[in-house]
Order: structure tokens, then C-alpha cells, then sequence
């Protein structure tokens, strides 16, 4: 969970309108600058920050809803990780989720009907969905892998993710699924980790972290179409890569 938790602190944003990160002209993005994470937002620019939560426990993951009227968001606030949603100005904070597992890294769908997230209540982190208000939570993944990082495809059919397990690979690889949960497939394989799947616009290329060209603390961004083949580097380091809308 340590790697999962900690990569939003580097987000890697090649323009405003990032899937997960912004709304257009407004990025969110967690900081731990008072002493713990909360949420604030942004203009792309860097201007005009503004902090959104104020508590003693953590609050990460924002997570922009389509329309650009809410922000899903994980908060430990109520003793445990789960899943949250406020309206863009930070008011009228709601929790999704209720369980004494953890409840992770919320993901829209292009509808703004879903939230797709990770979860171990079954034991393993699993890639879970549920309604935006939090209803008909249904688990879309079930095995003995750590999966996490769900990402939509802009048409909302597919759900990439990374998964890493003995049971799958010896390392952590990118997969998609139809976003029911069937017709799981692999996009990576290598010796190395691959991680935090984002979308592009159009749908037709995935671009996420990986250390393949280094050791385990030398990341970097990398882009492949969304069937897994031509992949190549940015030549960008960090974590949490985004495409601009």
C-alpha cells in the first residue's frame, strides 16, 4: 500500500484537464504542507491555490467528476481509508464507503454514474465499482493479486489497472478488463514494474510509470498503445502520469 499511498504526493501532469487531476482549468492534488495530506486545488498555471479539507487525518487521491461539480477523494477521518466525495468548492462532504478496510485511489466514469476503486475487504486488493452515491458496490476482480489504480477508458467500456502477484506475474504489469470485470488481459511484461495506468483522450494510448530502464527508484513515464504494443519513454521522471485533455 506504501507505493500506492505516496505516488500522488509526485504527480507528473503533462497539461491542465489531467484524468483524476483536473477540470479543465483546475487541478486537485494532495499536499501534506500543514503536517498531514488534504486536498487543494489550483488553476493550471499554479495560481490560486486553495485548500479544500482541514482535518487531522489524511486526505488523498482526488478525483475529479466528469462534470467537474464534485471530487471523490480517500480520508482515514473516520478511523480506517475510505472512499469520500465533496463538491468542488470542498463543501457538502458525503463518504461513500463503510467498512474497516481500506478503500482507495476513486476513479470516475466518463458518465459520472461510477466509481471504480481499490479495496481489500475481500482480504486482497481488488478492483471494486460502485454507484457515485455509493450503492451496488460490486468487485470486478477476485484472486490473490494486489490490484490497484483503476483508470476508465474515455468511451467507459474498458478498465485498465496494475497488478502484481505471483499469481499473475513476478512483477507488477498493466492489465485492462471490460469494465463488467470479464476478459481481463495483459498489456505489459517485463522483469520490472509497471504502474498507474492513465488514458488518453481518444482512447488510444495508455501512459503510466515503470522503472524497466532503471533500478526500483528510477521512474519514469511511459506511453503504449492501448492494445500494449509500441511502448516508449517521455523521457519524464515521477509518478501518477496523467494526459491533458
Amino acid at each position: 500500500m506504501n507505493k500506492v499511498l505516496t505516488g500522488v504526493v509526485a504527480l507528473v501532469l503533462f497539461a491542465a484537464g489531467c484524468s483524476g487531476g483536473g477540470s479543465g482549468d483546475r487541478i486537485a492534488f494532495a499536499s501534506d504542507r500543514d503536517g498531514d495530506y488534504e486536498i487543494f486545488v489550483m488553476n493550471a498555471d499554479g495560481t490560486d491555490v486553495r485548500q479544500l479539507t482541514s482535518n487531522e487525518d489524511d486526505e488523498m487521491f482526488p478525483a475529479w467528476s466528469p462534470d467537474g461539480n464534485r471530487i471523490a477523494f480517500m480520508s482515514n477521518r473516520d478511523g480506517d481509508y475510505e472512499i469520500f466525495v465533496m463538491n468542488a468548492d470542498g463543501g457538502a462532504v458525503r463518504q461513500l464507503t463503510d467498512n474497516y478496510n481500506s478503500d482507495s485511489t476513486p476513479a470516475w466514469s466518463p458518465d459520472g454514474n461510477h466509481i471504480a476503486f481499490m479495496s481489500n475487504r475481500g482480504g486482497e486488493f481488488n478492483i471494486f465499482v460502485m454507484n457515485a452515491d455509493g450503492g451496488a458496490v460490486r468487485q470486478l476482480t477476485d484472486n490473490d493479486d494486489f490490484e490497484s489504480t483503476p483508470a476508465w477508458s474515455p468511451d467507459g467500456t474498458l478498465i485498465a489497472f496494475d497488478s502484481s502477484s505471483l499469481s499473475r506475474d513476478d512483477d507488477t504489469e498493466i492489465f485492462v478488463m471490460n469494465a463488467d470485470g470479464t476478459d481481463v488481459r495483459q498489456l505489459t511484461d517485463n522483469d520490472d514494474g509497471d504502474h498507474s495506468p492513465a488514458w488518453s483522450p481518444d482512447g488510444n494510448r495508455i501512459a503510466f510509470e515503470s522503472d524497466r530502464n532503471g533500478d526500483w527508484m528510477d521512474w519514469e513515464i511511459f506511453v503504449m498503445n492501448a492494445d500494449g504494443t509500441d511502448v516508449y519513454s517521455t523521457g519524464q521522471k515521477g509518478d501518477e502520469p496523467s494526459f491533458g485533455g
